[in-house]
């Protein structure tokens, strides 16, 4: 007979799925993890997993939103702790850094995966997301659009998780690069 987990121990192990399985899709990329190493990390079963998400592309999708969770809420601590828009705006460049994707193959190819329905929750979330940063931002979303801030922050990830696939990208390049589209996205924060 299968064990019953409380809530409790269903939340722990969700997020411990979402945090070291979307390091190891980092890491492998998306196609080489399955579900098997996924609950691995837990020492569930399959069964488990397809209770927690509807498929592996499930689990990506929200795994993402909860990092996107995450950083929004290191974002409002920072907020409360009274700081300044220009040091927020750095903490976020700083948590983009540090966040967890893949590379723009998987993506597309999650893409292709998912159902209509689980596009539209993502994308329903992110941009909620993205009018949440931006008011935290102190920004009005009139004016700094939240949907331009994620399809700058889209534009970075995507760029920064091809260069094993752009052979005419100058690798030694891919940082200082990385640099400009971010300070890009900053800009268009600081003066919209």
């Amino acid at each position: 007979m299968p064990k019953i987990f409380s809530d409790i121990e269903k939340d722990t192990q969700r997020n411990t799925l979402f945090e070291k399985g979307l390091q190891m899709i980092v890491e492998r990329s998306y196609k080489n993890v399955t579900v098997d190493d996924l609950v691995n990390l837990i020492g569930s079963s399959k069964g488990y997993f397809y209770r927690l998400f509807e498929s592996k592309e499930d689990f990506f999708l929200q795994a993402i939103s909860w990092q996107m969770t995450k950083n929004l809420e290191v974002l409002s601590e920072a907020h409360k702790d009274g700081s300044s828009l220009e040091e927020l705006s750095q903490l976020y460049k700083k948590l983009f850094l540090q966040a967890s994707t893949t590379n723009y193959m998987d993506l597309f190819y999650i893409y292709s995966k998912v159902s209509e329905e689980q596009w539209k929750r993502f994308r329903d979330f992110e941009e909620a997301h993205y009018i949440k940063v931006v008011k935290l931002l102190g920004k009005d979303p009139a004016v700094c659009n939240p949907k331009v801030l994620s399809n700058l922050s889209a534009m970075i990830y995507l760029s920064y998780g091809m260069t094993q696939y752009a052979p005419y990208l100058f690798e030694e390049k891919n940082d200082a690069v990385l640099d400009i589209l971010l300070a890009t996205m900053h800009r268009y924060v600081i003066e919209h």
